[in-house]
C-alpha cells in the first residue's frame, strides 16, 4: 500500500470486499471497489483477491489524469476514475454477480419487479464495452449521471453513490431484483403461470 494511505481506508474497502465475496458476486480474483478522496482515489488492485483483500491490494492513484501505479491498480481504473470526473460519488463498485450477467444477455434495462427494487433504482441501463476501455468507462460514467448502477452486458455490474454502505446497497439490490425478474420468467415458462403484477408500487 502507497505511502500516506490511510490505515481506516483499507479496514473499510477490505469489510466491503469481503462482503461483496462471501455473497458469490465475484469469483477469485475479480471485482473491484474504489473511495475517492479529494483529487485522489483509492482502488483495490489487479487481480487481487477480495476475499482476503490485503494493505499492499489497495493503490492511490489521481483522479484527473492517468499515473504510474494504473499499471498495477485495478484494470478497471479507467472506468472508475471517468465516473468520479463526471459525478459528486464517492464511491465505486464493480463485481459480477451472476443473475445480473446472465440476464443481461437478453434485456437492454432492468426494470425491477419488486416493490422496494423498483422504488430505489427504478431502471437500471445494460451497457456494452471492453473491460477498462474508453468506450465502456464513457457508457458507465454516462448512465451513472442519471442511475445508481449499470449492467455491462456480460461482464458484471457498476453501482456507485457518495457513500459506501449505500453503493453496497444498491448493488445487492440490483442482483436481488435481477434474481426476481429471472425466477419470475422460470415459472411462468415451467408452470405456465401468469404473473400478477402490483398495480402500484
Amino acid at each position: 500500500m502507497e505511502r500516506g494511505i490511510d490505515r481506516e481506508v483499507y479496514e473499510v474497502l477490505r469489510e466491503y470486499a469481503s462482503r461483496i465475496a462471501r455473497r458469490g458476486y465475484v469469483t477469485a480474483h475479480g471485482g473491484n471497489l474504489s473511495i475517492r478522496s479529494g483529487s485522489y482515489m483509492w482502488i483495490t488492485r489487479h487481480a487481487c483477491s477480495l476475499e482476503n483483500l490485503r494493505p499492499e491490494d489497495v493503490v492511490k492513484v489521481p483522479v484527473d489524469k492517468p499515473s504510474s501505479y494504473d499499471i498495477i491498480a485495478s484494470t478497471e481504473t479507467p472506468v472508475h476514475r471517468e465516473i468520479y470526473r463526471r459525478t459528486g460519488n464517492l464511491v465505486v463498485m464493480h463485481a459480477h454477480p451472476p443473475f445480473s450477467v446472465a440476464l443481461s444477455f437478453f434485456i437492454d434495462e432492468l426494470v425491477p419487479i419488486d416493490s422496494e427494487g423498483y422504488h430505489v433504482l427504478r431502471c437500471v441501463p445494460v451497457v456494452e464495452g471492453r473491460p477498462g476501455s474508453p468506450t465502456l468507462a464513457n457508457e458507465v460514467a454516462s448512465k451513472l449521471m442519471g442511475y445508481w448502477a449499470v449492467i455491462v452486458r456480460g461482464h458484471g455490474v457498476f453501482a456507485s453513490s457518495k457513500f459506501i454502505d449505500h453503493t453496497y446497497q444498491i448493488l445487492c439490490m440490483v442482483e436481488h431484483s435481477a434474481k426476481l425478474l429471472y425466477l419470475k420468467s422460470l415459472y411462468e415458462g415451467a408452470l405456465g403461470l401468469k404473473a400478477k403484477v402490483p398495480r402500484e408500487f
